[in-house]
């Protein structure tokens, strides 16, 4: 049907276990979304490598991504740029992913949208 689904990642503390899970199912029908705020949650609450290992973790598994900041926390869902991500190296691992994610602003207000593109761009890492 050309329907794929993805499978997020909330608490997770090692990106490689959700990454086997989806070996597991041995289908092309079942890839890896990551959420960068629940990446970088992980992270300082939990001792998770930081969200642009989650990506290269990933590799060709990587179908989706949720950008949104946060302060470390809770799950705020800020524009890039108001929270701590790192997100040059975010996107430094983007750029060297096996697969063509798709890239979803995932903001808890819309208006904040083109806040958060612009602070992506004033890094030289979105056009």
């Amino acid at each position: 049907m050309g329907i794929t689904l993805v499978i997020e990642n909330i608490q997770d503390v090692r990106p490689e276990t959700r990454r086997a899970m989806v070996d597991g199912f041995g289908s092309q029908a079942i890839a890896l979304s990551i959420d960068t705020g629940h990446a970088q949650l992980a992270r300082r609450m939990s001792g998770a490598p930081p969200v642009a290992d989650f990506i290269t973790d990933a590799g060709a598994q990587l179908a989706h991504v949720h950008l949104q900041d946060v302060d470390g926390h809770a799950d705020r869902h800020w524009a890039p740029g108001e929270g701590e991500i790192e997100w040059t190296a975010v996107f430094r691992a983007l750029a060297a992913c096996e697969s063509d994610p798709h890239l979803v602003l995932e903001l808890r207000d819309n208006a904040d949208i083109p806040k958060g593109f612009r602070a992506l761009s004033d890094l030289g890492v979105v056009i």
